[in-house]
């Protein structure tokens, strides 16, 4: 802003100086015509007076035109220089919330994983995953599927607030929408879930939550668990990712039983 101003005050005073320049030059021509008495053919005297006047505005114009494109060069270099700014700033934020989420995936990672696993069974480990889970991400339901070693069929392994009549069912790979996701190796998380596809019975009557997330526990490039995870809310992004993120551990203690 204050450049600009500068600029604006220049070409005004080379507009007054150039004038001034003009009147000093026409009253000396007059009086030297005066002084002489110079007769005849005045024409190139008034010829050169009108030349004068010419370069006089010319030189304005070129003055307001430098100004204008300085201004306007100026303009667009604090334009420029606002746009890296605010990049960079959204570049800082990005970072800090990526340093946090890290932060916050390995404290939950710490607060999930059972830490006594070599004394518990296949069935007790998968139940405290779950409940652990449940306590953190307001799970309503969880069941935990394992692969058997000699077959492509998931069995039942660990249950989270499950009620049903009966023991869910196995399946194979491709099977079911946790079979698919067992031969795809991808989450499935669902906002909208088929009916009556998990049910939560409660003192109040029963009723169906509308979320459900399916991971698979990936070792070696193969599927050797799936989890299933029933909420009310939805799951978030972060969440998958943590779960993804302990897949590797997860698996390297399945394993073991």
């Amino acid at each position: 802003m204050k450049t600009s101003r500068i600029y604006k005050t220049l070409a005004f005073l080379a507009i007054i100086a150039e004038l001034i320049i003009f009147f000093v030059l026409f009253g000396k021509i007059r009086n030297l015509l005066l002084d002489y008495d110079v007769s005849g053919n005045q024409l190139p005297i008034y010829v050169l007076l009108i030349l004068a006047v010419i370069i006089v505005v010319f030189l304005f114009i070129l003055s307001i035109l430098t100004s204008h494109e300085k201004i306007s060069e100026e303009k667009y270099i604090k334009k420029e220089s606002n746009l890296l700014d605010e990049n960079s700033k959204q570049k800082e934020v990005s970072e800090i919330q990526d340093d946090e989420e890290l932060i916050d995936i390995e404290n939950y990672i710490n607060k999930i994983l059972p830490k006594d696993n070599s004394k518990l069974d296949l069935e007790k480990y998968t139940e405290k995953l779950l409940s652990n889970i449940a306590k953190e991400f307001d799970v309503v339901q969880g069941l935990f599927f394992v692969k058997e070693k000699k077959s492509d069929i998931f069995n039942i392994a660990g249950k989270y607030a499950y009620f049903g009549d009966e023991e869910p069912k196995s399946f194979s790979l491709s099977e079911t929408l946790s079979g698919q996701v067992a031969k795809n190796k991808t989450t499935l998380n669902l906002k909208e879930i088929p009916e009556n596809y998990v049910t939560i019975l409660s003192g109040l009557g029963s009723s169906s939550p509308n979320h459900l997330i399916i991971i698979p526990i990936i070792l070696e490039d193969k599927t050797i668990a799936i989890i299933e995870l029933a909420s009310f809310k939805e799951f978030k992004r972060n969440f998958s990712d943590l779960l993804e993120r302990m897949s590797d551990q997860i698996g390297k203690t399945l394993i073991k039983y």
